[in-house]
């Protein structure tokens, strides 16, 4: 076995010196800016998503979505709204008809064609992504100005990326009206090195070595780091945060230009909401939006046999034929 190859690797990994990473990326002791939490009187809204597969016909594929956001102000919890809890089936030739809705009350006209050959699991995720942006687009609906809303996921707009101009849009409402966004990410792709190093692990140690007890943030504009986060249609800021000083763990977070001139500000906002003991280091709302609207592994089995029983009760239909067509790794997980 490869066991031993493969530990030896990752420690490689996870084992470079801080050295290593200043001379390669550029990133140094000047680059770490302090960060002081900085309790405020407006809300928090958090917006997260989650999905589970029902069922695989092998050509089309059924998931659970479930998205929505949660409502704080400062440490106590106001509620939690659903905005989306239903199936999507993903199928190359009618997902239009799925989409077609939600851009409606976005009233954005996108060309989506390009998803026709896709990946079934690709479709369905930019479904989930749509929907989350419907969410936040809510969110905003009942903001207020010195809001803060937080978002589980990036907003650097890639090229590969169908709703540019939604999050565009969102950004654009969230400056007019005055509200903090950002995007926190539970996981980044950001590397460097030859040998693709974890960024944000690195720069965490990194940065809790040169200001031990201090939250910060780090802006990675100009840092030599994989790949380049300042695409050039994204004209934000993307740094990595470190929320509180006894965390573990900082994260990449996504802030758009109009925040450009108080980062610290925005920062020091989520910053004096990320102490909780459940979830040391991460703000306490997207915490709490992640657990609220996870579909757990027993819901999706139960809409699984649920489907499985509206579809046997047409006429002509045989749950043999229906476990003859479904993907045989389902059966074999079910036996």
């Amino acid at each position: 076995m490869n066991l031993e190859r493969a530990a030896e690797s990752l420690i490689r990994y996870l084992s470079v010196g801080t050295d290593d990473l200043t001379r390669h990326t550029g990133i140094g002791e000047k680059d770490f800016v302090p960060v002081e939490p900085e309790p405020f009187e407006g809300r928090i809204f958090a917006v997260d998503g989650s999905n589970i597969k029902v069922c695989d016909l092998s050509v089309v594929k059924a998931n659970h979505i479930r998205v929505g956001y949660v409502v704080y102000r400062g440490r106590r919890r106001e509620r939690t709204e659903v905005t989306y809890n239903d199936i999507f089936v993903a199928d190359r030739h009618t997902y239009m008809e799925w989409f077609r809705e939600p851009l409606e009350r976005l009233d954005i006209d996108i060309d989506l064609s390009s998803l026709r050959g896709s990946e079934l699991d690709r479709i369905s995720t930019y479904f989930r992504e749509l929907q989350e942006y419907l969410a936040l687009d809510a969110a905003l609906s009942e903001s207020e100005e010195g809001d803060l809303l937080l978002y589980d996921g990036g907003f650097a707009i890639w090229k590969d990326r169908p709703f540019g101009r939604v999050v565009a849009d969102i950004i654009k409402r969230a400056s007019e009206r005055g509200v903090d966004l950002l995007g926190v990410s539970k996981s980044s792709s950001l590397s460097w090195g030859d040998i693709s190093m974890p960024l944000v692990y690195h720069v965490s140690r990194l940065g809790k070595s040169l200001l031990p007890g201090r939250a910060w943030y780090l802006d990675l504009s100009g840092k030599n780091v994989n790949p380049d986060p300042l695409e050039e249609r994204w004209h934000g800021r993307i740094c990595i945060v470190l929320f509180h000083p006894l965390a573990d763990r900082a994260f990449r977070v996504d802030i758009p230009s109009y925040l450009n001139g108080r980062i610290s500000t925005a920062l020091s906002k989520a910053a004096a909401f990320s102490g909780s003991s459940e979830c040391l280091g991460y703000p306490h709302a997207l915490f709490r939006a992640h657990h609220d609207l996870k579909i757990s592994a027993p819901e999706g089995d139960t809409i699984w046999i649920k489907m499985m029983e509206l579809i046997a009760q047409r006429q002509g239909v045989r749950m043999r034929d229906l476990r003859n067509v479904t993907d045989y790794h389902e059966i074999l997980d079910s036996l």
